[in-house]
């Protein structure tokens, strides 16, 4: 997932939303047929579109069904997010997110450049465990097929989402819905993945290590999912009791992935291992 993160991360720029909600929002409106216009969003009613292209022009009002997309026009600071991406500074981030995103929420359901920013919203309240709140983003990318890559990181957030509030025999519909199969040979690392998260959740967890280090195995070129699938295979250890195993994953993580989301993940395993051993040779005392 870090590459999918790090890709978006480069596209994704810091809003600086200075006016007030019910201002015009600047933008660039797309019909079809190649026409377009430069001017602002005066306002929205139901299925009608007001738009002003300036110069003192009155505004006409365009059905929201007949435009392909909007262009908002948004203010960067990209090193600002830089920053902030690098100190981990995440739910802040997240707030940011929705606080800006949110004054173009009338028009959400439009195609438009906003669909970067959403996703990385999307990868962020997942990252932070706010499930419900990326379930809620995925479903709107997974089901707009204007732009291939950012539908398939939605299809892809979408199931995990669904498992991480616990909804497994959802998840698994719609793997089953996208035609992802673990058990082709030629099964892509996310679906080897989502599938092992499945099988977590199911308590099978023998057979979700052997999905996770069939990634780990095959996948060498995908750090985006040899990272976590790798960690998934402590989580696992540690979950069967073989504490030996996930320690030398750990290892692993900390001498391969230094400083990484799953680096600082694999050293509060590692605590909750002592904790754990250190219970286990209690109860063997007693």
């Amino acid at each position: 997932m870090n590459k999918l993160f790090l890709s978006i991360a480069c596209t994704v720029v810091f809003f600086v939303a200075s006016a007030v909600e019910s201002a015009p929002i600047k933008a660039e409106l797309f019909m079809p047929g190649g026409r377009s216009w430069k001017g602002s969003l005066i306002g929205r009613d139901g299925d009608w579109i007001e738009f002003s292209t300036g110069a003192g022009a009155r505004p006409i009002r365009v059905g929201a069904g007949t435009i392909e997309s909007l262009a908002f026009e948004v203010n960067i600071d990209s090193e600002k997010l830089s920053e902030m991406n690098s100190n981990r500074e995440y739910q802040q981030i997240i707030d940011i997110l929705d606080a800006t995103l949110s004054r173009f929420a009338d028009y959400s359901d439009i195609s438009s450049n906003l669909t970067p920013y959403n996703s990385f919203l999307m990868e962020l309240n997942y990252k932070v465990g706010n499930y419900k709140e990326s379930l809620t983003t995925a479903k709107k990318l997974a089901q707009d097929d204007s732009t291939p890559d950012f539908q398939e990181t939605g299809r892809i957030y979408l199931t995990l989402s669904l498992i991480g509030i616990g909804n497994i025999v959802e998840a698994e519909k719609v793997m089953h819905s996208f035609g992802w199969n673990a058990a082709t040979l030629n099964a892509s690392p996310a679906t080897l993945y989502i599938t092992a998260k499945i099988l977590e959740a199911k308590k099978e967890y023998q057979k979700a290590i052997e999905l996770a280090a069939r990634i780990v195995a095959l996948h060498s070129h995908s750090p985006e999912w040899m990272q976590p699938a790798e960690l998934l295979c402590a989580e696992l250890y540690t979950k069967l009791g073989k504490y030996d195993s996930a320690e030398e994953v750990i290892n692993q993580i900390f001498m391969l992935y230094r400083d990484s989301d799953e680096d600082v993940a694999a050293r509060k395993l590692k605590r909750q291992i002592a904790t754990l051993r250190s219970q286990q040779e209690t109860l063997n005392a007693d």
